[in-house]
């Protein structure tokens, strides 16, 4: 295992076993889990996401929460916020989690195009800088948000939300890229860990593109397919743009969901990105040995 990889993990469990005063521990090379070969499209809560090449494999729902109540003391009720987690999704990606969508209601897109867009990311991003800042100090380790690597932007065309921010962890560098994709009821994140800490604003539009084009709604509940007398979120884009880096915006509250690629240090109401390239090389070693 890489060694700053280690020292992450081991930092973030801890932190984690602190703040929440629940056992955590480090034991993933000790673990029985069973990886499925990604070759079906697998089944979402409001979807189905297909594999975009070969050589993935994912988790089923029990391996899944094995991994994240072991590996990181999640609490198993907590195990439910994960739709689906898949390793290798394409060869830049490292893993993808599909969250449980979030059902507040239609999601209109209007206040992303108001001429104070910019001075509203700039808030966001700024609170977003407090809760780094807080949490750096309360944990005693040199947490920074070195920027944004893409910036927010939509995709109307997709209906997606995404962005790929940059955090640095004691001189170590982590990618984080979310994606939001919009549907009739609200919409489903995904959070995605990238193979390379060093790739390009290209590179992460390339595996946004393809993720986003391996998800498909269910009948009748894409975003186009929205119809007056359905619900409507009290919240626009930009409320959603809070909710994925975890901080309050209007009537949108900080994010109610944990991703695996996330550890939420639920006392700082903050969300820190965990690597876990170690991860599928623990996979791929045990079906090698298997």
């Amino acid at each position: 295992m890489n060694k700053s990889v280690r020292k992450n993990l081991i930092f973030v469990a801890v932190a984690y076993a602190c703040l929440l005063a629940q056992p955590a521990s480090v034991h993933a090379e000790d673990a029985n889990y069973h990886p499925q070969d990604f070759t079906q499209p697998l089944s979402a809560a409001r979807g189905t996401i297909a594999p975009a090449g070969s050589g993935a494999f994912y988790l089923k729902p029990e391996d899944r929460c094995d991994l994240v109540v072991k590996e990181f003391g999640w609490d198993r009720g907590e195990c439910g916020s994960i739709d689906q987690l898949i390793f290798g999704f394409t060869p830049e990606i490292d893993n993808l989690t599909v969250e449980k969508p979030v059902s507040d209601g239609y999601v209109s897109l209007a206040d992303w195009d108001s001429g104070d867009r910019s001075e509203e990311i700039g808030s966001i991003e700024e609170s977003f800088k407090d809760s780094v800042k807080a949490q750096s100090q309360r944990l005693g380790q040199d947490i920074r948000f070195d920027g944004w690597l893409v910036y927010p932007q939509i995709d109307k065309g997709k209906n997606i939300l995404y962005y790929a921010n940059i955090l640095n962890w004691s001189g170590d560098r982590t990618i984080n890229i979310s994606v939001s994709i919009f549907d009739r009821q609200g919409y489903v994140p995904i959070k995605i860990v990238p193979v390379n800490g060093n790739i390009t604003g290209d590179d992460v539009q390339k595996i946004v593109a393809a993720s986003a084009a391996a998800y498909k709604p269910q009948a009748g509940s894409s975003y186009f397919e929205f119809s007056s007398g359905d619900k409507v979120a009290g919240y626009g884009a930009l409320g959603v743009l809070a909710t994925m880096l975890g901080v309050k915006y209007g009537g949108a509250a900080s994010a109610g969901v944990i991703a695996l690629a996330l550890v939420v240090l639920k006392k700082g109401a903050f969300i820190l990105l965990l690597p876990l390239v170690w991860l599928r090389r623990l996979f791929s070693r045990k079906k090698a040995d298997s």
